[in-house]
């Protein structure tokens, strides 16, 4: 059968290849301190069922087993314990007397054992396998086809279990000498063991070396099925992995080996989503049982509201005439407010239309007759004289069981804001319309622009095409790296007080598909009943030309001050580096023979490294002149590895080590010389802070939601917080021999391609740099 087939199969203890996954063994656990034994397998208690049980001299067991003249080999092999069991490991052959008295040869390994709990004496696991197994490899006369067919059996075994996605394994039970099953000991599992239960690399390991405190019920179910044979399945939480499991154990292999297989599934989702519903039907029968209760209280509740509400309430029944025509309505049932505002203190029983002379040519008779006689609800605003000046009253009427129920509200008040409200609009509108600012009114309620004073020079959108656009739509518009700020500001407002004003500037998308700066003054417009604010007003100006200008003045400084620095280093730089170089030549001429090929890899770096620093002069001098860097798709992976191939001299003269977290592309704006150029000089500062031949630096890469965070860290000497505070001011350095202007133009360079950078350090262990990119967007 093809060899990747068999990849990731099932792992076994005794993994070879030639039918030996399953063989038998004997295990043994003694004191490491007198040898004495504390517990065995089953297959060493029917082995030496002579010896058990033990007498007072637990110590003389391996005495009475071991032949004399391997006796000295066992003391050896117990006195020097190994690491986990492993296949290549030899161990030592001894002979062991068996249970018919002559002499077989074992091979044994040990290694410490750490499944008893709370105990400070060190203890031995040992297997003993059978060198010569009577029916396995090796054998005579064994027909090869027979042969070929068992190993296909077991490949066939081995990917059947490879396959499952439940977890399997094979285990040996653990007896302690009153023959208890107290442990199991890992020998055999598959893939999806390690994903099921989080024990890392169980095989040759027991399970109390994992959990000394393991739930006894545990291997008292397995060494059940053991003994008896029979399989059983159930389910239990396992404290060790704090998981439920369900779990299927049988015994496998023939009677004298008493192995137990499980074969389980991780259902603590399915047990935890069974919690959740019996508490969710206990909280529904509590809610139903609270419900009915709060009705019957609501229903008591009822007649009280009926009587003190604001609103006037009051039921009529229709009156018919002769021929079936609704001709009036008698009153049924009022509240107290109705009656005060006719006056009157018993209205049962007297007639609708002679209390409401009004009612005819107002049309309220006539509103509330459609709704009786269709049964279709009405809601009205009519003036009325009820209080002896005409007032303004909100009408409602529907059908209910043969009566007609009416509510009456007085919104004389409300009617009277509604028009000084009109009037303040139109004054805003006014002022709005001849203001020189663009004047935006967002409406949350819609999430859409409401208003647009004028139309915007802006791609030339007009105020038909604005108002009404989502914020959603508005999003394209604005500069990929200032939205947050824009969400930062909308944010803001909607928390913000009446007299709040916020501000923010971005850029929005102008004519020829090009960016223009934007100052936004932003506030409070209109809120509900509740407070809460459902429109803002926005007042834009273009500030493009101010920008402008104040970019003309930085870069005017920034000229001088780089054109002097350049000149500077220029000059202090070229001198040595070229007596550097004159000194290489001439040892590459004095050194000859062996010596020269020694020094052949250092001279070269040194030479490398003097073109290097030649060339970044040239180009320091050459940039000096400031120029806008060219953001363009690049790709922030790709970059470091630039960065770390020119610095690849220095970490390997400092013998550190290069640990790198990222795969794939992760594709940014940015000018990539310039960004080169930055995260170069991080990474030999961290090189420069670290021990030679003991620094590691780590470069990781994480994608978040629309950015992207590098994180270059080194286990270097550290910063003091004084030094974190100062760390990328001009000309501040703590080197010897440094100008400090290296991280200030880092800085500079990251600011330049909108990226953030935070540095954390802990003095005498290390500094992390966290560096902060925009996800690539297409402008």
């Amino acid at each position: 059968m093809p060899e990747e087939y068999l990849l990731g199969a099932a792992q076994s203890l005794f993994n070879g290849g030639n039918g030996q996954e399953n063989r038998e063994f004997l295990l043994f656990i003694t004191s490491l301190d007198d040898l004495s034994l504390k517990a065995v397998n089953f297959k060493s208690l029917q082995y030496f069922k002579n010896q058990f049980p033990l007498g007072d001299g637990k110590d003389d067991f391996f005495d009475n087993i071991i032949h004399p003249e391997d006796h000295p080999l066992m003391l050896h092999l117990l006195g020097t314990p190994g690491n986990p069991f492993r296949e290549e490991e030899k161990g030592v052959i001894l002979r062991v007397r068996s249970p018919f008295g002559y002499w077989k040869n074992f091979q044994f390994k040990s290694r410490i054992y750490a499944g008893f709990e709370n105990s400070e004496e060190q203890f031995l696991l040992t297997l003993a396998v059978p060198v010569d197994p009577v029916r396995y490899p090796a054998r005579k006369g064994v027909n090869i086809e027979t042969e070929k067919s068992l190993q296909e059996s077991l490949n066939k075994y081995k990917i059947l279990v490879n396959s499952l996605d439940q977890g399997y394994g094979v285990l040996e039970m653990i007896y302690d000498l009153d023959k208890n099953p107290v442990d199991y000991l890992f020998v055999e599992v598959n893939p999806a063991f390690e994903g099921h239960t989080g024990l890392c690399e169980p095989l040759g390991k027991t399970m109390k070396e994992f959990y000394q405190r393991h739930e006894s019920h545990w291997f008292e179910t397995f060494g059940k099925v053991a003994v008896t044979g029979e399989p059983v399945r159930f389910e239990d939480y396992a404290e060790a992995h704090e998981k439920w499991f369900d779990v299927y154990t049988f015994p496998i292999g023939n009677k004298r080996s008493r192995k137990v297989a499980c074969l389980f599934s991780d259902i603590t989702a399915r047990k935890n989503a069974e919690e959740k519903l019996q508490k969710l039907n206990e909280n529904l029968e509590q809610k139903v049982r609270s419900r009915t209760l709060e009705l019957e209280e609501q229903n008591e509740l009822l007649q009280m509201v009926f009587d003190t509400v604001k609103q006037g309430i009051f039921l009529m029944k229709p009156l018919f005439g002769e021929n079936y025509d609704l001709v009036d309505f008698t009153y049924v049932r009022v509240n107290k407010v109705v009656s005060r505002y006719y006056n009157q203190k018993h209205m049962s029983g007297r007639s609708f239309l002679k209390l409401n002379p009004q009612a005819g040519e107002k049309g309220v008779f006539e509103t509330f007759k459609q709704t009786m006689l269709t049964g279709e609800s009405s809601e009205f605003e009519v003036q009325l004289d009820l209080t002896r000046k005409d007032s303004f009253f909100r009408i409602t009427s529907r059908r209910q069981k043969g009566l007609l129920i009416c509510s009456l509200e007085n919104i004389t008040r409300e009617k009277k804001k509604t028009q000084e409200l009109k009037e303040n609009i139109r004054f805003k509108q006014q002022l709005i319309q001849t203001s020189p600012d663009y004047i935006v009114i967002l409406n949350l309620y819609d999430e859409k622009i409401r208003y647009l004073n004028r139309d915007m020079e802006l791609d030339h959108l007009t105020v038909s095409q604005v108002q009404g656009m989502s914020l959603r739509d508005i999003l394209p518009l604005i500069h990929p790296q200032d939205r947050h700020r824009i969400l930062e500001f909308h944010n803001e407002i909607t928390k913000a007080s009446n007299k709040d004003v916020q501000e923010v500037e971005f850029r929005l998308k102008g004519k020829d598909r090009s960016w223009e700066f934007f100052s936004a003054r932003g506030k409070v417009f209109m809120r509900n009943k509740k407070g809460n604010v459902y429109e803002y007003i926005v007042m834009l100006r273009n500030v493009q030309a101010e920008k402008l200008t104040q970019q003309a003045l930085i870069t005017a400084e920034k000229l001088s001050i780089k054109g002097e620095i350049a000149r500077t280093l220029a000059h202090e730089l070229r001198n040595p580096l070229a007596s550097i170089g004159m000194s290489v030549d001439i040892m590459e001429k004095l050194t000859q023979g062996q010596q020269k090929k020694d020094l052949n890899n250092y001279l070269k770096i040194i030479q490398r490294s003097t073109t290097t620093l030649n060339n970044l002069v040239t180009d320091l001098l050459s940039v000096s002149n400031y120029s806008k860097p060219e953001l363009k798709k690049c790709c922030l992976a790709k970059t470091i590895n630039k960065a770390l191939a020119h610095a690849k001299d220095r970490i390997f003269l400092t013998g550190l080590t290069v640990v790198i977290r990222y795969r794939g592309s992760y594709f940014i704006n940015a000018d990539e010389e310039k960004l080169k150029i930055a995260l170069l000089n991080i990474i030999v500062n961290a090189t420069e802070a670290m021990m030679p031949d003991e620094g590691i630096l780590q470069i990781s890469i994480n994608k978040k939601k629309n950015n992207f965070v590098l994180h270059i860290t080194d286990n270097g000497c550290g910063m003091e917080k004084e030094q974190l505070e100062r760390l990328f001011e001009s000309f501040y350095t703590q080197k010897p021999g440094g100008m400090g202007i290296g991280l200030s133009s880092v800085k500079n360079i990251l600011d330049e391609h909108g990226a953030t950078i935070e540095v954390q350090s802990v003095p005498k262990e290390g500094t992390t740099f966290v560096i902060t990119f925009p996800r690539y967007e297409e402008v």
